[in-house]
């Protein structure tokens, strides 16, 4: 019989080898994986997954708020009034209520539902359709998102306190939205280099406000104009939701997980986060952002809820949340995006 003397630089190699094969196998290190959790709340489209969410938080509700489903401004800040309501965040077509909406209304045994936005969000149509079932509605509308904004802030107690957030995207204000909303802080509206004479009408009562999104979405013009400012801005939209969490300490608990990319299952989670007294995190579709990783970790968080289905966060990012080895299929991309 014959034996053959491996050199030393090929023996480091295999017991590399071998060890990097049972990282495939075990790639959580063992039991303290199994702790983690992750679950999903999701439906066919964005209509049925804002009435899954519905369903999650709420067996029955005397108001619930309606939101246009196809654009986010006049929903932005209406996270502190559904809590402030106890109410699911519920969404419609401009035209009309769907036959899906229309049914969660009827199942909550709603009294009261309230509109946010005017009748180019939200026509007079629905309104009707909502009467017709028996529904006291009020309407939350401006002339604009700013003034909307500020609508919906005269509806809450006093604060001395309010969140500025960009009103020209989403991803910051749906952020904050929790805990906004579990503090009784409105969240306000502004352009990038001035405050709409709105918004600042209502800042004269506020004592102290944070300002969410660094300088290319809110300019240092608006951050010195507003009330004993303090801003809380990352690289990214995903990086500003992860300092969101770290820098006013929120709950880790449980952390609600939606796609930064669209503002649908966001916007409708947002509401049951914070009656859930849980964080919001942003991923993209197909992976969890280092910045969301790394709060996560910082953190210790380890359950979660994903929001929507996998078109908006994808099997791989459930994967990643697992802390489970992914495996990328030849011909796949993953695409990085960069906030301006």
């Amino acid at each position: 019989m014959k034996y053959f003397r491996l050199s030393k630089s090929l023996s480091l190699l295999l017991v590399v080898a071998f060890l990097f094969s049972l990282m495939l196998i075990f790639p959580n290190g063992g039991a303290e994986a199994q702790d983690i959790t992750v679950e999903r709340i999701f439906g066919a489209d964005r209509f049925e997954t804002a009435v899954e969410i519905s369903k999650e938080g709420w067996t029955s509700s005397d108001t619930v708020i309606l939101a246009r489903s196809d654009d986010f401004p006049d929903a932005l800040a209406g996270t502190p009034l559904a809590y402030q309501e106890d109410a699911p965040i519920l969404l419609t077509p401009t035209e009309s209520l769907s036959s899906t909406t229309m049914n969660e209304i009827e199942r909550l045994d709603a009294d009261k539902a309230i509109i946010l936005g005017g009748t180019a969000a939200v026509s007079d149509t629905v309104e009707i359709e909502l009467l017709a079932m028996g529904l006291e509605v009020e309407r939350i509308g401006g002339d604009n998102r700013y003034e909307t904004a500020t609508l919906i802030a005269e509806y809450l107690p006093e604060a001395d306190q309010a969140i500025i957030a960009y009103g020209g995207n989403f991803p910051d204000a749906l952020a904050v939205g929790s805990y906004a909303a579990q503090n009784g802080y409105p969240i306000l509206l502004t352009r990038t280099e001035s405050i709409p004479s709105t918004t600042q009408e209502i800042l004269t009562g506020i004592n102290d406000t944070i300002i969410v999104g660094g300088t290319a979405v809110i300019g240092n013009t608006v951050f010195e104009q507003a009330p004993n400012p303090t801003r809380i801005a990352g690289d990214d939209r995903f990086d500003t939701a992860a300092k969101i969490v770290s820098q006013l300490d929120l709950p880790v608990d449980k952390a609600y997980v939606a796609t930064g990319m669209n503002f649908a299952d966001a916007l409708t989670g947002s509401a049951l986060a914070a009656k859930d007294n849980a964080s919001m995190l942003l991923v993209r579709q197909n992976a969890v952002p280092s910045s969301t990783k790394d709060i996560i970790e910082e953190k210790g968080i380890i359950n979660f809820i994903i929001l929507g289905g996998t078109g908006a966060v994808s099997d791989t990012v459930e994967l990643q949340l697992k802390d489970e080895e992914v495996v990328i299929e030849p011909g796949e991309m993953i695409l990085h995006f960069i906030d301006v």
